[in-house]
């Protein structure tokens, strides 16, 4: 019976870890493009390749937050 509690207690604590690290992603790749927007509230890159790679990566990026959060959302609620 022990063993059991302990192992709803690590899913549980997964489950806490993976949320919180997908809305901490998803919190910085906003931070980043909101500072990145100019006076008229587009976005700003020095060269189009950088365009390119930093919306390409933000994009994965928010993807596999999405991901962890709703896998954290899932392992919490079958526990």
């Amino acid at each position: 019976m022990k063993d059991l509690l302990t192992y709803t207690d690590r899913v549980t604590l997964y489950a806490i870890i993976l949320i919180a690290i997908g809305i901490t992603l998803r919190y910085f790749v906003g931070k980043r493009r909101f500072n990145r927007c100019g006076i008229a509230g587009l976005q700003q890159f020095s060269t189009y390749k950088q365009a390119l790679l930093t919306t390409a990566l933000e994009r994965l990026l928010n993807i596999i937050a999405t991901l962890m959060i709703g896998a954290g959302i899932i392992l919490y609620l079958i526990k």
